[in-house]
């Protein structure tokens, strides 16, 4: 039985330009569509269309959605329709979640609008079910926290359990393992294949072939608003047939990065430590970056990887051990005595839409970043122009706002903002997380160019292992809190030593 038959769908944005165009597909119940594209090509939008959210634009001869026909549906008929039989797990974890409500609140959300029936009691009991579902740590007290006290990564868990709740026929998964780490994202797709195999239906879009290759059964490729290629997974992956899908998956196969002759020490962090209340978040981290070179962090969601980040950065002080930056004290000083130094050090956020004013355009995000070298107003777009350049944006996208771009594309802005002021060092938290194959490969090689040409440092924060080994020289591997592993990338990779080191290689495979 078709969950899902769509013929002929159509997504006009005002001023006439087709962003989806003719595209057709149908999902079964027990069966996944995976949508795979560069950024931009339409994938979102055609998922949107099937809860009612792609705008006014939409046309098809056919949109059957959980047995509706939804061509005609009115707003009330499209809100009865999503939750209840429509499970939505959006792209920007940060962003969908109300940071005025409780992670439990959130969940329970759809329980209270589309089963009210169920008791207080056992409201909470099912919410902390979903947690658990989803393999969320601790669920009664992350089901007491806001979404902004969750990593990345929980809170992408969190979303997952909302659009469960109600127990949907149909699961539209819009880059669901985006903020994961390897061993979680192993877990979430291993979840996903359950609901499959229990008749969930499931539309998965993703820029991570592998995580199409586990769970689709068909693949829908689609560039410029069409489908150019769709065929079963198997044959799709063993040969492909469009000239598109082929660029695509030589792109996904990244290599492995080759340290080049050491420089100087641009950063040392000596035994950092750092506490919340009674969590101990970093605990002992040490190592040095040498212009040049790359340090990867590696290590679960929650494993303090970000807080480390930002111990790096200044932005938060660690309760012990310190920073030196360039060979001189950073972490213990004053803000007022580290401002002038700020432009050596620049970092690229995982989350790019919370990251920029939403009333900025894109020469204005970039042109504040600009202004901070003292480069007067006149020559400030010029420099907007070569910084999109450099991360492959046209110079159209200035006058856009960040919610006007694809999650790539605000990835991307977000990179050029931090190359702005030409720093010597780029804390990087999973700056590629949101882009597509190719754009990441494009990305990746942008900064190992710019490291190569420039003595660029980094610190490389990512769940992508494969993405890593790409670009990183030495890898940290953190969990809870701690470093249970550190060394050269080709050897880390080759012979690793710790057990759960083992268990992040095994679950990448």
């Amino acid at each position: 039985m078709s969950v899902v038959s769509v013929r002929n769908l159509r997504v006009v944005v005002p001023g006439g330009a087709a962003v989806v165009d003719g595209v057709s597909f149908r999902i079964e119940a027990g069966q996944c569509l995976g949508i795979m594209g560069e950024s931009g090509a339409g994938k979102t939008l055609t998922a949107r269309s099937l809860i009612g959210l792609a705008g006014t634009g939409v046309t098809a001869d056919e949109l059957t959605v959980a047995g509706v026909d939804a061509r005609a549906l009115s707003p009330q008929g499209w809100r009865g329709l999503r939750g209840a039989r429509v499970g939505l797990v959006s792209q920007d974890a940060l962003v969908s979640l109300d940071p005025l409500r409780r992670v439990g609140a959130e969940v329970a959300e759809p329980l209270e609008v589309h089963e009210p029936q169920l008791g207080r009691v056992d409201r909470s009991r099912r919410v902390l079910q979903l947690l658990r579902q989803v393999a969320m740590p601790d669920p009664a007290r992350r089901a007491r926290q806001y979404p902004h006290e969750l990593s990345g990564g929980l809170r992408q868990r969190a979303l997952i359990a909302a659009a469960l709740a109600a127990s949907p026929s149909l699961l539209i998964a819009d880059e669901p393992t985006t903020a994961l780490d390897a061993t979680v994202q192993a877990q979430v797709v291993q979840l996903l294949r359950e609901l499959k195999a229990s008749g969930l239906a499931l539309l998965l879009i993703s820029h991570d072939l592998s995580i199409i290759c586990q769970l689709a059964d068909q693949v829908a490729v689609m560039k410029d608003g069409r489908f150019v290629e769709v065929q079963a997974a198997d044959a799709l992956f063993a040969a492909p047939q469009h000239p598109y899908t082929r660029q695509l998956l030589a792109a996904a196969a990244l290599g492995t990065a080759t340290a080049p002759k050491p420089g100087p020490v641009v950063i040392a962090a000596h035994d950092l430590a750092k506490a919340y209340g009674t969590l101990t978040a970093v605990d002992g981290v040490s190592f040095e970056l040498r212009a040049g070179h790359t340090v990867g962090i590696v290590g679960e969601s929650g494993s303090g990887k970000s807080t480390v980040a930002r111990i790096l950065l200044g932005t938060q002080p660690p309760d012990h051990g310190s920073v030196l930056l360039h060979g001189e004290p950073w972490s213990g000083l004053p803000e007022s005595q580290r401002r002038a130094r700020r432009g050596r050090l620049q970092i690229i956020h995982q989350d790019s839409l919370s990251a920029f004013d939403p009333r900025a355009t894109v020469l204005q995000i970039l042109s504040e970043a600009i202004a901070l070298d003292g480069i007067s107003r006149r020559w400030r777009t010029a420099r907007a122009v070569e910084l999109l350049a450099q991360v492959a944006l046209a110079t159209g996208l200035l006058g856009r706002r960040a919610h006007e771009l694809s999650g790539g594309q605000r990835q991307r802005v977000a990179i050029a903002r931090a190359l702005a002021r030409r720093p010597s060092i780029l804390v990087c938290d999973e700056p590629v997380s949101a882009l597509d194959a190719q754009v990441q490969s494009q990305v990746l090689a942008l900064l190992a160019s710019l490291q190569e040409f420039t003595g660029l440092a980094m610190v490389f924060i990512s769940h992508d292992l494969a993405v890593v080994r790409a670009l990183s020289h030495e890898i940290l591997v953190m969990k809870e809190g701690v470093v249970v592993e550190q060394g050269p990338a080709v050897d880390l990779f080759a012979a690793p030593q710790h057990p759960f080191t083992r268990e992040l290689l095994a679950a990448h495979r």
